[in-house]
């Protein structure tokens, strides 16, 4: 035998040691070769897709008596006010809608709200009106749910924690649903001289906060919290990561302070980033709270719009206002409101009214949101169907 053959061979018995050795390092201490990294996840972020929803989703439209007291007081407010919504239930279920909108006044004492000037002034000059109230939900004490207090005063639902009610309901009997989108205009004016609504300080956000999780548990709740994350602040994470992905929104809710003023201010006022809170809010795009922004004209915001899409942020915007798009039969300003790739199109017709034309805001299939078109490219199309399957329907198998 060579000598090399000799050193070939007096090598080989060691090399099944040395695997015995490293399976014994692997095992005992963790040590070995570095994992491979997991494949990247590019399951989709709540900002790649798009939602429809309605504006003031409340709104049941004047009777005839207060619609004539509305044209004498305030002229332009008469036709604007001129369409209804369904209830919330019927909102989400029947038309798929996953936006809603909600004005809220603060009624600490209760009755604040109970007997409206166009509803006693009817009564007294003996007209045919029907009962606003018959369950005297605005007699009991509570934050309501109302659009111009004395005037504009009938609603689907009088009581925001009703409202919140109805809403938990229908989460839980569809579990694995898309996120709710929970609008709260926080209103403390009215046209009427009669009725000072009480002002939003402090002390009312925080009774608005309790109100909310009285109903609703945090846990089915997507707060700001949930968004920031290990970040230092809200637009930190949106610009850098994103919203969280949809499998880890779904079934929640989502509340969004729409003022842009000094409520917003206040609410911001302990904390910029917003900590600990469980709205957000509508602010520029270079400030610390910067997720979602309000950019209600998608004419004139177009471009802005998908600027804004384009960095991670959320944005609302209205495809009609006040029924002229209806009554014109003018797709415009909608078309334009879902090509701008904002998230959140909020519109007064989600079906048509017959009076008017028929116009409508849809997606025209069985879809309650799609794919968006400015940053949702490989974005599954079949994201929730509208009337999406109940867990009891549903038995045992998985959400959708």
């Amino acid at each position: 035998m060579s000598r090399q053959s000799t050193r070939l061979v007096a090598r080989s018995w060691y090399v099944p040691i040395l695997w015995v050795v490293a399976g014994w390092l692997i095992g005992r201490w963790g040590i070995g070769l570095p994992a491979a990294e997991p494949p990247a996840d590019r399951s989709p972020r709540l900002h790649q897709i798009q939602v429809l929803g309605t504006h003031n989703s409340y709104h049941v439209e004047p009777d005839a008596a207060a619609m004539a007291l509305i044209r004498l007081v305030v002229p332009r407010e008469a036709d604007a006010n001129a369409y209804s919504h369904r209830p919330l239930d019927e909102q989400l279920d029947r038309l798929g809608l996953r936006l809603f909108e909600l004005d809220l006044y603060r009624d600490d004492e209760g009755g604040k709200f109970a007997r409206p000037l166009a509803y006693v002034a009817a009564q007294r000059q003996g007209a045919d009106v029907a009962a606003h109230d018959p369950q005297g939900v605005l007699l009991r004490r509570g934050i309501k749910i109302l659009h111009s207090p004395d005037f504009d005063f009938r609603t689907t639902v009088y009581a925001l924690q009703d409202a919140l009610r109805t809403m938990r309901a229908w989460s839980l009997r569809h579990a694995g649903h898309l996120p709710l989108f929970v609008l709260l205009e926080l209103k403390q004016d009215s046209y009427s001289p009669l009725l000072r609504p009480v002002a939003w300080d402090l002390a009312g956000l925080q009774t608005l906060e309790k109100e909310i999780l009285e109903i609703v548990p945090r846990e089915m709740i997507l707060a700001p919290d949930d968004v920031r994350g290990a970040f230092d602040t809200l637009r930190d994470a949106v610009r850098r990561q994103g919203w969280p992905r949809l499998r880890e929104a779904r079934g929640k809710i989502v509340f969004l302070l729409d003022n842009e003023d000094a409520i917003r201010d206040a609410y911001l006022r302990d904390d910029a980033t917003l900590r600990g809170r469980l709205m957000f809010t509508s602010v520029g795009s270079d400030h610390p709270a910067a997720a979602w922004m309000k950019r209600n004209d998608p004419d004139r915001g177009f471009d802005e719009i998908q600027s804004l899409v384009r960095a991670g942020f959320l944005v609302r915007t209205r495809a009609d206002e006040g029924t002229a798009q209806a009554r014109s039969n003018d797709a415009g300003r909608r078309d334009r409101a879902l090509a701008s790739g904002a998230q959140l199109i909020s519109t007064d017709f989600p079906e048509p009214d017959p009076r008017y034309s028929d116009y409508a805001v849809t997606y025209g299939g069985e879809c309650a949101a799609r794919p968006n078109p400015v940053v949702g490219a490989g974005v599954p199309a079949d994201l929730e169907p509208k009337r999406v399957e109940s867990s009891a329907d549903r038995g045992d198998r998985s959400p959708p």
